[in-house]
């Protein structure tokens, strides 16, 4: 960068700058403007003439403002550096990926350059080692820069590594505590995390701080995206009051304004979709959601997103009638989404109205032709009915019109596991894997298919612990434990259990599945305090179901067909407990002490399978 030759050019930006600073832009603009004009190549008006247009949103002139930099001063990396971050805040990651490369190439240990180019890699989910090691560079080249540490949160964040990035907010807040962005930032990590009072405590202390309205935009959205718990309250009417507009998280507080009750639906159904009954303040914020959807609908009867919401909630609470009477006149009005049209479909398969399903599926095909989902609900009520054919030709148009999307192609290729065609779907999952190989979706559907269909759980196990998005419902953990369970890993087992029990926002379903898949096979005595953890947990007023023969036997035997001879030893020794003289029992236990005697070998050749151990797994 060369100095600027004039003196009084140099004290008119130093000027600019300052009331840039001071949010006077229209009275810097002018002075930058005038040096140009001047000296049309002057760095320093360039740079900051750059900058204010983007602070005003005029992001087209700051651009281009910052392609005059590259073009004048191409050994420097201001313009490459200002141009990226203008695509980065239009996600026009690619472009922005390309100049950053390009500026690193002229300074390649450059703080700011790798925190960005950091950023930006996260965008990209195949990217996301590359984008740590970047922020790891950074904090390596300004390791007193608080920067540094909140970019690297920010990259395991877009990993869904909470638990590291609350790490890295905290080294960020050491080295500056009253920034208010970064409170802000680590509130919402805390939140994610589910720890309620941290995060509560790092908003409280952001809005202290009186910092900008869209850093207060921050606080609200994220507070409405995860349930507005009830914690949390206060903090959002500070907010609110901070921003001078109506907390539309209270029931009422809309009026009859239209406009601020679509506000107030859209907050609503992002509460509604965020609350899980994991918390104790989940079950407030759905009843806070009913509250908030009767009176939108007070005010005004026909409000459609109001609606929308009150079928969503029929749907999730079970109420399929109340569901189909929400959604028919939505449907006659043209105001279906695709969702309301899968939950009514569901709706009326589970009330076991196929025909009406199938009617409903077939007119959501011809509303949303171009839509692979709308193709697949079709296709899987004409497999519940039976008409095979149809359901092969409807899997078929889904996949053509899916694309590359490896969601919708999971739901096409779920038609045939309908189907009972356990080979079609198998090779269509593995078509899937073979080019997006950590499709969340379709890992997990093939293993349940390797479970239920192929009894193979050697192979769900390999496919479900290749998921790598963290499971904040636990749900997915609570199956890879009763798939270890049942294969005698019995210590990663527990040890699943318990990390499905300790997630953060733990799913509905989390729980109840680990009771029934327990009481399934005894449960074996080390599980029993688990199990009545869980039941304890669950709090329904229905007692554990206690171990039987019948049920320690299936456990015993499905063990010695995994080849884990000491966890089946440990069943049979239970069941001899309850019952010493059981005869298959005593049996069993004698072949399993010594399993290399020809005749006991031979006995457990009959039970054992062998791990075919397929390849592309």
């Amino acid at each position: 960068m060369a100095d600027d030759e004039s003196l009084p050019l140099r004290a008119a930006v130093k000027r600019a700058i300052a009331l840039i600073r001071l949010e006077r832009y229209s009275d810097a603009e002018p002075i930058l403007r005038k040096v140009l004009a001047t000296e049309p190549e002057h760095y320093g008006a360039l740079v900051h003439l750059a900058w204010l247009l983007d602070l005003t949103d005029r992001r087209d002139e700051a651009l281009e403002t910052a392609r005059l930099l590259i073009a004048r001063w191409p050994q420097d990396t201001e313009g490459f550096y200002r141009a990226a971050l203008i695509h980065k805040q239009d996600k026009e990651f690619d472009d922005a990926l390309a100049l950053l490369q390009s500026a690193l190439k002229i300074a390649p240990f450059e703080g700011r350059l790798l925190r960005q180019y950091a950023q930006v890699l996260g965008r990209y989910p195949e990217r996301r080692a590359e984008a740590l090691a970047a922020a790891d560079r950074a904090i390596e080249v300004d390791p007193e820069l608080s920067d540094s540490f909140q970019t690297r949160a920010m990259v395991l964040v877009d990993a869904y590594r909470w638990r590291e990035a609350d790490s890295a907010m905290e080294q960020a807040l050491q080295l500056e505590p009253t920034n208010s962005a970064f409170l802000i930032q680590a509130g919402i990590v805390k939140l994610r995390l589910g720890e309620i009072e941290r995060a509560r405590e790092a908003f409280t202390s952001a809005l202290r701080l009186r910092p900008k309205p869209h850093r207060v935009r921050e606080v609200l959205d994220t507070l409405e995206t995860q349930g507005l718990p009830a914690p949390m309250l206060d903090v959002y009417t500070l907010g609110c009051r901070a921003l001078a507009i109506p907390d539309l998280g209270t029931p009422g507080t809309a009026g009859t304004d239209p406009e601020l009750l679509r506000t107030q639906a859209r907050i609503a159904t992002s509460m509604w979709r965020a609350a899980v009954y994991n918390h104790t303040w989940s079950k407030d914020s759905r009843d806070r959601c009913r509250a908030l959807v009767t009176a939108m609908l007070t005010a005004d009867p026909g409000l459609v997103p109001a609606r929308q919401l009150a079928a969503e909630i029929a749907s999730d609470d079970d109420r399929y009638e109340d569901l189909v009477a929400l959604a028919k006149p939505l449907i006659a009005e043209g105001e279906a989404t695709r969702a309301l049209f899968r939950w009514t479909v569901y709706a009326l398969e589970d009330l076991e109205r196929l025909d009406e399903a199938l009617e409903l599926a077939t007119e959501g095909r011809r509303r949303f032709p171009d839509a692979s989902e709308s193709v697949s609900l079709q296709g899987r009520i004409l497999a519940e009915l039976g008409r095979h054919n149809e359901a092969v030709a409807a899997a078929k148009a889904a996949v053509a019109l899916a694309a590359d999307d490896p969601g919708a192609l999971t739901s096409a290729a779920n038609i045939y596991k309908r189907l009972g065609l356990k080979d079609e779907a198998k090779a269509a999952y593995k078509a899937i894997l073979r080019t997006a190989p950590n499709q969340t979706t379709t890992l997990f559907q093939l293993g349940s298919l390797y479970m239920l269909a192929y009894q193979d759980h050697r192979a769900a196990e390999r496919l479900i612990q290749r998921i790598e998005l963290p499971d904040v419902g636990g749900d997915r953990t609570a199956v890879l434990g009763q798939i270890r369970f049942q294969l005698g890993k019995w210590d990663q087992a527990m040890a699943d259990f318990e990390a499905a029990l300790a997630t953060p926002m733990r799913d509905p379903v989390t729980v109840p599945g680990i009771i029934l898949g327990l009481q399934l096979f005894g449960p074996p005595k080390r599980f029993q305090p688990l199990l009545d953890r869980c039941v304890a947990i669950r709090a329904d007023g229905t007692p554990a179901e206690p171990p039987t023969i019948q049920k320690l036997r299936l456990a015993a035997f499905t063990l010695v067909k995994y080849g884990a001879l000491t966890e089946a030893a440990e069943v049979l020794a239970q069941i001899l407990e309850m019952e010493p003289e059981n005869h298959e029992a005593t049996i069993m236990a004698k072949v399993i002490a010594d399993p290399s005697k020809p005749e006991h070998a031979e006995a457990i050749a009959v039970v054992f399978v062998e791990d075919t151990h397929d390849d592309e797994l």
